[in-house]
């Protein structure tokens, strides 16, 4: 979770400075997401279930890497559309100004980070089959960091965010629905990656057979 919403991050600054664009998002902002926004998900996590069958799994070797077994993959894959979907957002926001693309760039980030904690519960299971309301400490941590966002958003707090006036519910609007999508595809390549694993079991189940 913490892996995959930092290398979003990165990427969109990367690439805004490659492409000479103007920062994608202030110190305060980076420092808002990280400490306050990411802390309570994160922890929610820590209270998920264990998978079914997990008794089942032979034990994992001694030397192997936190990475092994699709982690690394899954990772790059949710930092990679949670980037794309940032930078899509700035992108946007720049055709009216540079100050309202990193107002949308700060949303899209902070909602698709916020929003993965979801498909974060499992490397294997989709959110449709772990059922939204299962683990109701991470429903509600995401519900609060909404609610944390939805403060910087207010007349007497968007100046130190630096979120403009303009920033509206069209913009807004614009900005969550590029967030909803990364995790849309998200959980799409998720569905395909276990399929085609579970695909791949029977065919050696059979072979043995």
């Amino acid at each position: 979770y913490l892996f995959s919403g930092n290398l979003g991050a990165i990427i969109t600054i990367v690439f805004a400075l490659v492409m000479n664009w103007a920062s994608p998002f202030t110190a305060l902002q980076l420092l808002f997401i990280n400490l306050v926004n990411d802390s309570v998900p994160a922890i929610a996590l820590g209270m998920e279930k264990a998978e079914p069958n997990v008794m089942n799994k032979k034990p994992r070797p001694s030397d192997e890497g936190i990475f092994e077994g699709g982690l690394m993959a899954s990772v790059a894959v949710r930092g990679t559309l949670i980037g794309i979907a940032a930078i899509i957002s700035q992108y946007i926001g720049m055709q009216v100004s540079d100050e309202l693309g990193v107002a949308m760039a700060f949303t899209t980030l902070i909602l698709a980070r916020s929003l993965q904690t979801f498909t974060a519960r499992s490397n294997s299971q989709t959110i449709l089959s772990l059922g939204l309301f299962s683990n109701k400490y991470v429903l509600g941590a995401v519900v609060f960091c909404l609610g944390l966002y939805s403060l910087t958003t207010l007349p007497f707090t968007r100046e130190f965010f630096s979120i403009p006036a303009n920033f509206d519910m069209h913009y807004w609007l614009l900005a969550a629905g590029l967030a909803l999508a990364a995790l849309l595809m998200m959980e799409i390549i998720k569905a395909l990656r276990v399929f085609i694993s579970q695909k791949k079991a029977k065919v050696s189940v059979n072979k043995l057979g």
